[in-house]
């Protein structure tokens, strides 16, 4: 699938303002009355520039799959401390690189929520094409584990850690969109960052 979108430069501002737009389109409709009329119209761009890029509705849906991860995993792969050998560390980098680019698309998190289920296995197909491994790399290279309390089972903390942090940046965004409240990052992360104390607390000697 990515061939198909090697031609297409994702930092393009026009991309940009196609992607995000359609983002919010495929999240507020299903997919049957999504429209790349609305797209155009969200974006304030002409048809003839969305079809320049994209031939059809199905194409541009395949698009942000692909657009999503590698946007990430470029995130991930260039701006996480990879010598940095703390978990919870490495756990806080990835949420701030996710926060960014939730501040960027601010419906990207809304389109996984409605759509990841049907496409999963597109997306980690995607994620290993693009980044064979960066999964297992992020939770596991270069890691010390040995600050961990002995009882604790550390695949168990991690996903523990991973869905606290997800209903976090749920309610939150969930809150700010039902009112007048703009998304401010650096309230959310200090939010997170309670968190991490307590993980650090409850998990590590």
């Amino acid at each position: 699938m990515n061939k198909r979108f090697e031609h297409i430069d994702i930092n393009n501002e026009k991309v940009y303002r196609i992607v995000n737009s359609a983002f919010k389109v495929f999240s507020n409709n299903d997919l049957e009355k999504a429209s790349t009329n609305m797209v155009v119209t969200q974006a304030g761009i002409s048809r003839g520039l969305l079809y320049h890029y994209f031939k059809d509705k199905q194409e541009l849906f395949d698009f942000l799959l692909y657009f999503s991860v590698k946007v990430i995993m470029i995130d991930l792969k260039e701006n996480i401390n990879w010598e940095d050998s703390d978990i919870l560390n490495r756990m806080r980098q990835g949420l701030i690189i996710k926060l960014q680019e939730i501040k960027r698309f601010p419906y990207m998190i809304d389109f996984y929520a409605k759509y990841g289920k049907l496409t999963r296995s597109i997306i980690d197909s995607q994620t290993e094409e693009i980044f064979p491994g960066i999964r297992e790399k992020f939770y596991t290279y270069n890691l010390d584990f040995s600050q961990v309390k002995d009882d604790i089972d550390i695949e168990k903390m991690i996903s523990v850690i991973t869905f606290t942090l997800k209903g976090i940046i749920n309610e939150y965004l969930d809150m700010t969109r039902t009112s007048s409240e703009n998304f401010e990052m650096k309230l959310l992360v200090n939010k997170c960052d309670e968190y991490f104390e307590f993980f650090r607390k409850q998990f590590f000697k």
